[in-house]
């Protein structure tokens, strides 16, 4: 920058005014920015509840299983602890029950439960619905019966209503601890066998709890026991049926564009996977597996089963809570 005397003395030498000299643009400094979140940053911090991220796929099932032996022949069956599939997840959900339980009203099986198996009570009264914030009676039994005397149960099927089944999916606690039992017909002859063995795990006391069950899972289980002569004339035990599709329709349907399993999973408890089977093509699968005995894709079904339970406890926690 020039002082006036200078200039001054510079025009008269240059017998005009000199041109206007601009200042130097201002240096701009890069701006100081929070540092990018790494993982280290959320060190120490209590990870969000119940939000157990991407699943991660398992080899080898079909291979850890054994041979179970009944009355009606053999059949396949496969443990998997719930801490496998979901990491954190059995003390998560053990510390949730034991606040839902803490607050838990009603006794369990009470004559009006809206959702029995079976037939109901001749003088039951019908069930008072819920207020405001108050837990309906099926939710309250779940939350009563969970853990010992609750069966999750998730089926695999040849097709639709009608055919068989090969795949029963139950997570209830064994040894202490919880864990997805997959009971498997290796083909098509250990059917019998397979619902058989679910007949042992049903507990006519407790509570059954499905998704979209009361309408495919609970009436397939006992429409092929009665095809298979299983109780020979006599009524199946018929348990409290918790279905969780319809709860979670009335929770959820105004936030998710619909209430299926999948997009629960995914919007509700935050939990995705990176290489399903879809649905659609299980039966087909099975139908090869049978045929050549090639396990990679059995492997595939049975962890979409196991996670299908896995949700469908995570779902009957929210919804309880």
């Amino acid at each position: 920058m020039f002082d006036d005397g200078l200039r001054l003395r510079l025009e008269s030498l240059n017998r005009a005014p000199l041109p206007a000299i601009a200042a130097p643009p201002a240096v701009r400094l890069p701006t100081a920015t929070a540092p990018a979140a790494t993982h280290a940053d959320t060190r120490g911090k209590a990870p969000s509840p119940l939000r157990p991220g991407v699943v991660q796929p398992i080899t080898g099932l079909v291979r850890r299983g054994e041979v179970v032996a009944n009355g009606c022949g053999e059949h396949w069956r496969v443990c998997v602890p719930l801490e496998e599939l979901w990491p954190g997840g059995e003390a998560l959900v053990s510390k949730r029950h034991a606040r839902l339980a803490r607050g838990a009203s009603g006794s369990l099986l009470s004559e009006g439960m809206a959702e029995q198996v079976g037939k109901a009570p001749v003088h039951a009264a019908p069930p008072s619905p819920p207020r405001r914030g108050e837990r309906p009676a099926v939710i309250q039994n779940f939350v009563a019966a969970f853990p010992e005397r609750a069966l999750l149960l998730d089926l695999e099927t040849c097709g639709l209503s009608g055919s068989a089944l090969f795949l029963v999916g139950l997570l209830r606690p064994i040894e202490g601890r919880l864990t997805v039992e997959l009971l498997f017909a290796r083909d098509y002859s250990e059917e019998p066998a397979v619902l058989a063995s679910l007949w042992q795990r049903v507990d006519a006391e407790g509570v059954v709890v499905t998704f979209n069950g009361k309408s495919f899972d609970w009436p397939m289980v006992v429409d092929r026991s009665r095809r298979h002569l299983l109780f020979r004339g006599q009524r199946p035990p018929a348990p409290a049926h918790l279905d969780l599709l319809h709860p979670a329709r009335r929770r959820w349907r105004g936030e998710l564009p619909d209430c299926k399993l999948q997009t629960l999973e995914q919007r509700i408890c935050g939990r995705s996977r990176t290489d399903d089977i879809p649905g659609s093509q299980i039966p087909a699968a099975y139908h090869e597996y049978v045929r050549t005995g090639f396990e990679r894709e059995m492997d595939a079904i049975l962890l979409h089963n196991a996670i299908d339970l896995v949700t469908l406890l995570d779902l009957a926690m929210r919804l309880a809570g």
